[in-house]
């Protein structure tokens, strides 16, 4: 998983940006991190109001877009049940 910046590191790098000192020219993408929009499907999802103003909450507080957070949040718990399944392959075969 990728390592999450904290607000100051965060607050230099948009600096960097906002002086034009940061490009995303050379950049590669992370074969860990969450496809890019131009490699995803839109779905559509009903959920309660509840809990999606719960969800709108959480990604205020963390200044991200709520569909980002939930894509996060999705992406963490795949991973999570992967390594759980794998890990129980292992006990299994072992």
């Amino acid at each position: 998983m990728s390592k999450r910046l904290t607000d100051e590191e965060l607050a230099r790098e948009a600096q960097r940006w906002y002086k034009c000192e940061d490009s995303p020219t050379n950049w590669q993408d992370a074969p860990e991190a969450v496809p890019r929009a131009s490699e995803s499907v839109a779905i559509s999802i009903r959920l309660p109001k509840q809990l999606l103003a719960l969800l709108r909450e959480f990604a205020r507080r963390k200044r991200i877009g709520y569909q980002v957070l939930i894509k996060r949040w999705l992406d963490e718990r795949i991973r999570d049940e992967y390594k759980r399944l794998i890990k129980g392959k292992v006990r299994v075969t072992s």
